[in-house]
């Protein structure tokens, strides 16, 4: 038997060795412009001093919606309550003079890092969706204002988007949660329960449901569903095609093909339910949309909304987007969706609206760079922002990225700026903000500190993002900067998930609540000034 301080002793040998070597080897070889190895070092597993975190005690003090002292922003005599205060300054007119003069009210008084930042010269950039935002705050607005929220698995469960949309509607009017998937198969959400037919397939702009071969008809969620006809095939060009991404016996032979069926009508459905968590905003659905294109052939849609009406229609071949509108008479509990046809139209989502005022549509694109936009057709997404009265778009991607270290990020910057353009070029009348990479952390000796790539990840985003001509909120500042992530995961109540990257829904609530404020911020200027 081994005595223990002979074991001991042998430890300290290795780890002395292990350490003579670290001292040998270089810190890492760059093999390429994007490829580096890093080796080992001793620092990354002997004891270190532990890195020092950001205090968020202010932040958390400040955008804590829990806060008594953090209620502003409601309406008030058909203007911005934060605008009334004794604080601010009314103008007169919008001369350089004003604007210079013009003082935020105090809840809307926010740190340079907490500010939407602009292109030089170019701080109108938002004054297209501030004029709908004027015309739904002075009642003169014909047509619901639509907002969309894209993003990562940041947003996934409606996080960061639900409380946006709610803040929004309380000022500005509306109701609803905007458009939502057909299959949600992660059931987060608060406010609606979701259950599909397996016969939906989907085919998204990125991840496992891409295909080069798919249809490049994506809807406003970067998506579409169809359902397998195998009586008529499911293949985008007509073709008997089987579709083996639907659910498969073992053992199947590659060259199997379903057997017809008996008829050629397929029925598929989808059904949403309110959850008794859901707010009375969530719940206040005024309309519901199908949003559809049909190239092929008519399909008919029944619709079931319970304690209120239902309906069967014939939806007639169109080969542009389009969407069917069923208004409802009482507040949505739950309603029934069924596609029935010979061959399946592309359904894009469902949009639970009121008829007037703002809704956000939460769009998470889960393992995305933000990178995939150009996917889509660009005069069919031309003609999805105009029908839906798209005026806003925010982007908040960056997280899929730092991970995957490297030391120049030119490449991305290129390639998001692409992207940008894209989107810039559907309206002249669409205003875009990109909300910068957040923090993250890795374990390193002593404890947690800041991946060396996400400051290099924010500087892309932010000169594509002023290249394009688009505003830019930076995430990573407004957290807090270096070393912020652990401050959030540490906090009690916990702001961020172990993994140091995701927000809890307490951490997604105050980093909305920091977005709705420097937007409003601008808002409140021009609306002071410029209206």
């Amino acid at each position: 038997m081994i005595k223990p301080t002979r074991i001991l002793m042998l430890m300290v040998y290795v780890i002395a060795i292990l350490a003579a070597v670290s001292l040998l080897m270089p810190k890492e070889v760059k093999i390429s412009e994007k490829q580096v190895i890093r080796f080992p070092q001793a620092s990354d597993v002997l004891p270190a001093n532990q890195p020092t975190y950001k205090n968020i005690d202010k932040l958390t003090d400040q955008f804590d919606t829990s806060n008594p002292k953090n209620t502003g922003g409601s309406k008030q005599n058909g203007h911005s309550k934060t605008a009334q205060g004794n604080d601010s300054i009314k103008s007169q007119d919008s001369t350089k003079k004003n604007i210079q003069a013009y003082r935020p009210p105090d809840s809307l008084r926010l740190k340079p890092e907490l500010k939407i930042q602009y292109p030089e010269g170019q701080d109108s950039l938002l004054f297209p969706f501030f004029r709908a935002l004027t015309s739904l705050q002075e009642k003169t607005a014909t047509r619901l204002v639509r907002v969309l929220h894209y993003g990562d698995s940041q947003l996934e469960g409606d996080r960061i988007t639900a409380f946006l949309r709610e803040k929004f509607q309380q000022q500005f009017g509306g109701g609803g949660v905007g458009v939502l998937d057909i299959v949600d198969k992660l059931h987060t959400k608060t406010s609606f329960y979701q259950k599909a037919d397996r016969r939906w397939i989907k085919a998204s702009i990125f991840g496992r449901t891409f295909r080069r071969t798919n249809s490049k008809y994506y809807g406003i969620l970067g998506s579409y569903y169809r359902f397998l006809n195998p009586a008529t095939g499911y293949n985008e060009f007509g073709e008997n095609e089987y579709n083996f991404s639907t659910p498969q016996p073992l053992f199947r032979k590659a060259s199997y093909i379903a057997k017809p069926l008996k008829t050629t009508q397929i029925a598929a459905s989808v059904s949403y339910r309110a959850l008794a968590s859901a707010t009375p905003k969530q719940k206040a659905v005024q309309n519901i949309k199908i949003l559809y294109r049909n190239q092929k052939a008519p399909f008919e849609l029944r619709i079931n909304v319970k304690n209120d009406s239902s309906i069967r229609v014939k939806v007639p071949v169109s080969d542009e987007f389009n969407y069917y509108q069923h208004k409802l008479t009482k507040p949505l509990e739950q309603v029934q969706i069924k596609v029935v046809g010979t061959q399946s139209p592309q359904i894009y989502g469902v949009a639970l609206d009121a008829n007037q005022g703002i809704t956000f549509d939460n769009i998470p694109l889960r393992g995305s760079s933000g990178v995939e936009f150009t996917r889509i057709q660009r005069e069919h997404y031309r003609k999805l922002i105009r029908t839906m009265n798209v005026k806003f778009i925010v982007l908040q991607f960056g997280v899929n990225i730092v991970p995957h270290v490297l030391t120049n990020y030119e490449w991305y910057e290129k390639m998001f700026y692409q992207q940008l353009k894209f989107l810039k070029s559907l309206d002249p009348e669409l205003s875009i903000l990109v909300i910068g990479v957040s923090d993250m952390s890795r374990r390193t000796a002593g404890g947690y500190t800041t991946y060396p790539n996400v400051p290099l990840i924010r500087e892309a985003q932010k000169n594509a993002a002023f290249k394009a001509g688009c505003a830019f909120w930076d995430l990573y500042e407004a957290m807090g900067g270096k070393n912020s992530m652990p401050s959030w995961v540490f906090h009690k109540p916990a702001l961020a998930n172990r993994d140091f990257t995701h927000f809890t829904g307490k951490g997604a609530l105050i980093v909305s609540e920091m977005l709705y404020k420097a937007i409003l911020s601008e808002y409140d200027k021009f609306y002071q000034l410029y209206r």
